[in-house]
């Protein structure tokens, strides 16, 4: 499988699930690393993206780059 492939993959995963907000974890792939990146707003989120990309077809590893925003940054942002 190629990097984009692989990409489009683990966004179709996560886009699959209900917890997560689609718009706001960002996906990048090299040599089938994929690196999360983007915010979270629960902990939870974290080890159910990491768990979510490691299911995917290809992928050798996934490094997490997510950050938790809390209550403070989501009024900030918008």
């Amino acid at each position: 499988m190629d990097d984009e492939q692989i990409r489009q993959d683990v966004l179709a995963e996560l886009a699959k699930q209900k917890w997560t907000g689609k718009d706001m974890i960002d996906v990048t792939v090299n040599a089938g690393a994929v690196q999360l990146s983007g915010a979270i707003f629960d902990e939870r989120e974290r080890q159910a993206a990491i768990v979510a990309a490691e299911n995917v077809a290809g992928v050798k590893a996934v490094r997490d780059n997510l950050f938790c925003a809390g209550p403070l940054s989501v009024v900030l942002v918008s």
